[in-house]
């Protein structure tokens, strides 16, 4: 009699055991498939940017699109989605932050996206304008030539329109104790708005600190940033950075995203339009942007 209720008893435990633990996977299941439709939903962001102490009234507009951080089948919309957002918003240029490639390692994919999205922006006489990411060592001036783009490393360009605006690109060769690539000073004395154009935001670092409000001797005038995902899988008080990066700006000052203002310099942070290692997201959703600079 023990032994058939002893038998019983544990056969009853065994079955909400069982229970538990399948519904602990599906609940897992249903996680990891909400964390790969959040890196598929990608984001129109637009927005207006007011980098002058100008009358809001008294301004010239340019129209810029900016995406970064593809890497290449990381990024689940297609180029096609991306350069027509671009076009219907009417965007006078089109800036990418770096980071096409995927790994170490450049594959067709990596390259494929900022092809076609060339291609089809420069149907309406678009330019798109790069630069390097710290995954995009191996790529040189002739692979963005091939891509249709405009490789921006460590110069520059001035951008045809009523607004007077140039843009700056500064290549990121590799993590680590980078050689970061310098602001020519052709560009820093240019008489007009100056954008910057470099991937990791930890570049601000590396430059003369202006946090007492004295803007004489700033090289640029705003900068756009990728790099740091948002965090992708972004976690309560930025855990991500705090255990599995080293993005200083992250880590010491929380800035992750969006518009920012940090030792005197002030710009933009693109969570990226791509993921990094997994095509997963959380909390950090990927996001493309037309940003109307009012100069």
């Amino acid at each position: 009699m023990n032994r058939f209720l002893l038998a019983a008893t544990s056969f009853s435990l065994k079955i909400p055991l069982l229970e538990i633990f399948l519904g602990l996977v599906s609940l897992g299941i249903l996680f990891v498939a909400f964390m790969v439709l959040s890196a598929a939903l990608v984001k129109v962001d637009i927005r207006d940017i007011y980098p002058t102490n100008k009358n809001r009234k008294d301004t010239k507009e340019i129209k810029i699109g900016f995406f970064s951080d593809s890497h290449g089948i990381g990024c689940l919309r297609s180029p096609k989605w991306i350069a027509r957002r671009f076009i219907e918003k009417h965007c006078d240029v089109v800036l990418f932050g770096g980071d096409c490639v995927h790994h170490r390692n450049v594959h067709s994919s990596d390259t494929r996206l900022l092809t076609e999205i060339s291609g089809l922006l420069s149907e309406k006489n678009i330019d798109l304008i790069a630069v390097h990411g710290n995954h995009d060592w191996q790529l040189e001036k002739a692979d963005y030539e091939k891509m249709g783009v405009l490789l921006l490393d460590d110069n520059w360009k001035e951008l045809p329109g009523a607004a007077k605006i140039a843009v700056c690109g500064i290549a990121d060769s590799e993590r680590g104790n980078r050689p970061w690539g310098t602001v020519p000073s052709e560009f820093s004395s240019f008489d007009g708005f100056r954008l910057l154009l470099v991937h990791n935001p930890d570049y601000t670092y590396e430059l003369p600190d202006h946090s007492n409000g004295n803007e004489e001797g700033l090289p640029f005038d705003y900068m756009l940033c990728g790099h740091l995902h948002g965090g992708q899988v972004h976690l309560p008080g930025n855990l991500e950075f705090l255990i599995f990066r080293e993005d200083r700006i992250a880590r010491e000052e929380g800035i992750l995203a969006g518009e920012f203002r940090f030792r005197g310099y002030q710009g933009f942070i693109s969570k990226g339009v791509g993921c990094g290692f997994l095509p997963i997201r959380l909390f950090a959703r990927p996001e493309i942007h037309i940003l109307r600079f009012h100069l």
